[in-house]
């Protein structure tokens, strides 16, 4: 009997949604685990939320006497996650919106690396870009009077800078302002750090170190 050209980690239907949803809770992969992480700190950060200007949902952020919406613990009451995904203002990915008559503005953040340190590949120079899109009807924060775009930089700055939302700690390398070609005005901020290079594997709950080459 010959042996077998390809193995595969499950056999059903059932053990391949296993294997997907363990990306998402492994620590192996970076991206998934600091998109994960990031999404925690901007959702547990009020002012962020606020700043982002979403009037339909500053009911969720505080209750009836003003007061922050949140328990003992400092987790949220209120439904501060409508801010978050596909239809919210905050978005795990690049995003370009399209111009509407509501003023409506956003936040898109990516992860990832561009980079390993000269003859150490264990390391790589790992990102956090975070793209600002202000609506030009919305552009300055009223209470502040400071450009909205720029307030939520600040927010962000004092939020990750020297952090260590990448894995170790992370600084931040840019802080731009962009034009746009619809109505938008933009700033982008990037935070980065070094850090490990993918060498962890989990198999059936067990995370290991890659120590060894293997074939494909």
């Amino acid at each position: 009997m010959s042996e077998k050209k390809y193995t595969y980690d499950f056999e059903d239907k059932k053990g391949l949604l296993k294997k997907l949803q363990s990306y998402a809770e492994t620590q192996d992969d970076d991206n998934v685990r600091t998109k994960a992480k990031v999404k925690t700190a901007l959702l547990h950060c009020p002012e962020l939320l606020y700043a982002l200007h979403e009037t339909d949902l500053e009911d969720q952020l505080f209750d009836e006497e003003g007061h922050l919406n949140v328990d003992e613990n400092g987790e949220p009451l209120g439904e501060w996650d409508r801010y978050f995904g596909a239809n919210g203002n905050i978005r795990p990915y690049l995003f370009f919106p399209e111009v509407q008559d509501h003023a409506r503005n956003f936040l898109c953040y990516q992860t990832g690396f561009k980079d390993t340190p000269k003859y150490n590949s264990v390391e790589k120079y790992a990102s956090l870009t975070m793209l600002i899109f202000i609506h030009t009807k919305d552009t300055i924060d009223e209470p502040t009077g400071v450009p909205r775009h720029d307030l939520i930089a600040s927010i962000l700055r004092e939020k990750f800078n020297w952090s260590n939302i990448l894995g170790t700690q992370c600084t931040m390398n840019l802080n731009s302002e962009y034009t746009s070609d619809t109505n938008y005005v933009v700033r982008k901020v990037v935070f980065e750090a070094t850090n490990i290079n993918a060498l962890t594997k989990t198999t059936d709950g067990r995370t290991q170190m890659i120590n060894k080459f293997r074939s494909v």
